[in-house]
């Protein structure tokens, strides 16, 4: 069967023309909703600011108000809902429900999970609802090098989790799976392998570069690993590049657990916070005059002008392809 990725369609629809057709050809709504539950995880990884602790925002879960305030708004238009964010958005209890409901109410929705609390009962709730698209964020090619970034000897856990989803959905429409990893100095063929391996067992497989800008290399036990990961983190400060145009700003918006809504996902301590859910709408935060100076200095690729931007680099659009 040749299945669908919703969400896909959806990042079809946005215009990839200069930044500055982009804001004459601004949509009405934002294309993708950057949702997240929580920013609690059950990890603790290297290389992310939640996972090292260094994250300053208030930790936390979304509540139903929160919740349900988003949902009225955003049936009205076309629009894909990712429940991802800075944390592990199954630790939600209600996870599985605000899912159930969104689709309820017509939204494509995406999860995007480590999936090690993925159970059988749970995917087949998954299914049954017509979940658009799961994505598994993996870290390397392997059971070391999973286990040296991520702190979790999961790898093959994982896996199993996967095969397992992978042979419930069965003939099933939906959810369309991708599995996504990065990696550091793994051999291209050991990459190839990792790639054949997976595409048994999802429908995508995504491979890009991990970016070690957060990592705490202390915290890495072995000598040559450490030295390695450094080398490698002096290399990305090198070749650094700046983005042609921001990926973010003109098709979509982030809505955090507390209902700050925010002009990036990227922005892991509030410092582009628009408005609350609570007092704001998302239509009036994607219209605001605040906004619209992000997009218009972003647009001039003045980006040393803003807090965040001024050390963002296009380090994901370093792939190795998809299958």
């Amino acid at each position: 069967m040749q299945r669908v990725n919703r969400l896909k369609q959806i990042y079809q629809t946005i215009d990839n023309g200069t930044a500055e057709h982009k804001i004459q050809n601004l949509p009405k709504f934002p294309k993708i909703i950057e949702f997240e539950l929580t920013n609690h995880c059950n990890f603790q990884c290297l290389m992310c600011k939640t996972g090292v602790g260094t994250s300053t925002r208030e930790r936390g879960y979304m509540s139903d108000e929160i919740f349900e305030k988003v949902i009225d708004e955003i049936n009205h238009y076309p629009i894909a809902l990712k429940f991802v964010g800075q944390g592990e958005p199954l630790l939600h209890p209600k996870c599985i429900d605000f899912i159930k409901k969104s689709k309820e109410n017509g939204i494509i929705v995406h999860l995007t999970t480590n999936g090690s609390l993925l159970e059988e009962n749970m995917i087949k709730e998954l299914i049954e609802v017509k979940l658009d698209s799961l994505k598994f964020s993996f870290q390397g090619i392997d059971a070391e090098g999973y286990k040296t970034l991520r702190q979790k000897d999961a790898f093959e856990d994982l896996l199993d989790r996967i095969k397992m989803l992978f042979r419930l959905r069965g003939d099933n429409e939906f959810p369309y799976i991708t599995i996504g990893t990065s990696v550091t100095n793994e051999k291209e063929e050991d990459i190839k392998n990792f790639r054949h391996l997976c595409s048994k067992i999802c429908d995508k497989v995504e491979i890009g570069i991990t970016t070690l800008e957060f990592i705490e290399l202390e915290k890495i036990k072995n000598e040559n690993t450490r030295n390695a990961f450094k080398c490698i983190q002096e290399k990305q400060n090198n070749i650094k590049k700046r983005y042609t145009c921001c990926p973010q700003i003109f098709d979509t918006i982030a809505v955090r657990w507390n209902g700050d809504i925010t002009a990036c996902c990227a922005d892991l301590d509030g410092v582009m916070t628009l408005g609350n859910i609570l007092e704001n709408s998302i239509l009036d935060c994607w219209n605001s005059p605040i906004e619209n100076r992000y997009r218009e200095i972003l647009a001039r690729c003045e980006y040393e002008k803003l807090e965040l931007c001024k050390d963002c680099y296009d380090i994901y659009g370093w792939t190795y392809g998809e299958n």
